[in-house]
């Protein structure tokens, strides 16, 4: 039987043949599905560094170092955050932008812990060491203001707070000016003060940043003074001073130190000293006599121990590390002080007893580098991927067979090649396959963002 062809398309062009295939094989191409995984990868990569990552870190610090059941009415379960030293204007000498992007990190990254540390480990109270602000000495009153309002922001909780002042809040000895103070005191409350936690431990709060001023006349100094001679309560006693304590030169810190110097050397400078003066130091222990002392300023850990000229028993000193990741330590870290603790003697008598747990939180430098590796990795893999698909093309054109399928496609010969119609030819292709390796880099990239801004937002 002979066909008789369409008389419609007599002397026209016939109808364009069915390109469903084309787009069928272009949705399962293999540079389709790459970018795909690279969108999958991504996007697990920040869920990881956004929330897995301090999640855990809240997770591993849990349980508190007790696990009786504790009594809601004391005040025996304590986080201490030392350092916080909101990042400001003070901090750095950026261009702006520079120094709000800086803000903008160091607020998330502690706030992000904070929120994680609060739900997880529910503590009765957290004790700030000092320092909250990185110029808060330096602010006049209404950017002040605007950084207190910042911080309460950024440690908001329905649970109790209690402040100390650092060398950064208020000065360092003769250089602690009375309005500074003033309104330090007017935010945060008295600079020393005792406070009763409910079980047989006290803590003792000294400024020793202002004991250490000349000035007799000094508020701050008059008031600690007046709560080491007149308002100390019973024993056992718990200290907690900004500054160290003075110990020996060369006396190390532990194991646990993070920097290169194992010790925390006596310096000076302006509005701060290292240690508290060796004469200071040995009156707080004799007059307080405490049975531990906590620290701040150094932003990294420390334990040392102190001679007791009462008893042979020495007395611990723990400086606690920076809460803040802009403060030159890899890992920030808090304190657990557990009061709720109890011993049973020889005799059957039950005495108190605490105990302390360090707790490390995440890296932040560390993550940023990990996103910066991956979004290496990931151009550098799609580079591959496009040269690959680059150099099949060229050969499937070479051979006579199609782009995007397997049928082969009966090329006419023509009748003469030249240099210049092979150059087109490959420029064209080229010029095609930079924009299909930008067009995948955009579509791996919005996800990307996209996924960061809900992370930002949401967590």
């Amino acid at each position: 039987m002979i066909q008789v062809p369409d008389s419609r398309y007599q002397g026209t062009t016939p109808p364009p043949a069915d390109d469903s295939k084309h787009r069928f094989n272009r949705f399962r191409s293999p540079t389709v599905n790459f970018v795909n995984v690279l969108r999958l990868v991504w996007i697990l990569a920040l869920l990881h560094g956004e929330f897995i990552i301090f999640w855990k870190a809240a997770y591993q610090c849990a349980p508190w170092p007790s696990s009786g059941n504790n009594n809601d009415q004391m005040l025996d379960r304590l986080l201490l955050i030392g350092d916080p030293q909101m990042t400001d204007a003070f901090s750095y000498d950026r261009p702006g932008v520079l120094l709000r992007i800086s803000e903008f990190f160091s607020d998330l990254y502690m706030g992000r812990n904070y929120r994680h540390l609060q739900r997880r480990l529910e503590p009765k109270g957290t004790i700030f060491m000092g320092d909250l602000m990185d110029g808060g000495r330096e602010w006049d009153d209404n950017g002040w203001k605007k950084q207190a309002t910042r911080f309460r922001h950024l440690f908001k909780s329905n649970r109790p707070q209690y402040f100390m002042a650092g060398n950064h809040d208020l000065g360092f000895g003769d250089g602690i000016q009375a309005h500074v103070m003033e309104r330090f005191q007017g935010e945060y409350g008295p600079t020393s003060y005792t406070l009763s936690t409910g079980t047989p431990y006290s803590i003792v709060v000294v400024d020793t940043v202002s004991l250490s001023s000349s000035h007799t006349d000094l508020a701050t100094k008059r008031q600690a003074w007046d709560v080491i001679e007149r308002h100390l309560p019973p024993q056992p006693r718990i200290l907690m001073t900004h500054v160290p304590l003075y110990r020996p030169p060369g006396t190390s810190c532990g194991p646990d130190r993070q920097g290169r110097s194992r010790e925390i050397r006596q310096g000076r400078g302006y509005q701060y000293q290292n240690l508290v003066n060796a004469d200071l130091s040995r009156q707080l222990l004799d007059r307080i006599n405490p049975v531990v002392v906590f620290s701040g300023d150094d932003h990294d850990y420390c334990l040392v121990k102190h001679g007791n000229n009462d008893k042979d028993e020495e007395i611990p000193e723990i400086s606690v590390p920076t809460f803040s990741m802009a403060q030159g330590v890899h890992y920030p870290g808090v304190i657990l002080l557990d009061l709720s603790i109890t011993k049973q003697e020889e005799d059957t008598t039950t005495t108190a007893a605490l105990a302390t747990k360090l707790c490390w939180l995440p890296d932040q430098i560390a993550i940023f580098i990990g996103y910066g590796c991956l979004l290496g990795l990931s151009l550098a893999s799609l580079m591959v991927v496009h040269a690959y698909r680059w150099s099949v093309h060229r050969s499937r054109r070479a051979f006579g067979t199609n782009d995007v399928g397997d049928d082969p496609v009966i090329l006419p010969r023509p009748a003469v090649f030249t240099r210049a119609a092979n150059a087109r030819s490959s420029a064209s292709l080229a010029k095609r396959q930079l924009y299909s390796f930008f067009k995948d880099v955009a579509d791996v990239a919005s996800i990307g963002i996209l996924a960061y801004i809900i992370c930002l937002i949401t967590l």
